[in-house]
């Protein structure tokens, strides 16, 4: 490791405790378990069948990484889900398509 790695490490985790980041503790998970178990319609359980490669790779990063799988996938699906909406936006889909009745209502309440 180069001085300037360990450094850097150094003042992530450093970060990560003040902000409270503990992506692998026990105590978060089963927070987790209990709330989905108390308020069903707050979480929802998603899953998919992935190719035993990909869960290889999965479970190595984790491993390396010492995170949970449900932190890692938490935080996956919130950077892509950032990023294709960023990418729908920059595209703008919906430029030419032609006003539904709502949008119709929703501008004339707006020039209200």
């Amino acid at each position: 490791m180069t001085f300037d790695q360990y450094i850097q490490f150094r003042a992530l985790f450093f970060k990560a405790s003040i902000e409270g980041n503990a992506f692998n503790s026990a105590h978060v998970e089963k927070a987790f378990r209990e709330a989905a178990e108390k308020h069903p319609e707050e979480l929802k359980n998603i899953s998919g069948i992935i190719s035993r490669s990909l869960s290889d790779r999965l479970d190595n990063v984790i491993g390396l990484l010492d995170i949970s799988k449900r932190s890692f996938l938490e935080l996956a699906l919130i950077n892509a889900l950032d990023r294709a909406e960023e990418i729908i936006d920059s595209v703008n889909p919906w430029e030419f398509a032609l006003p539904t009745e709502q949008d119709e209502r929703d501008q004339e309440e707006g020039d209200k």
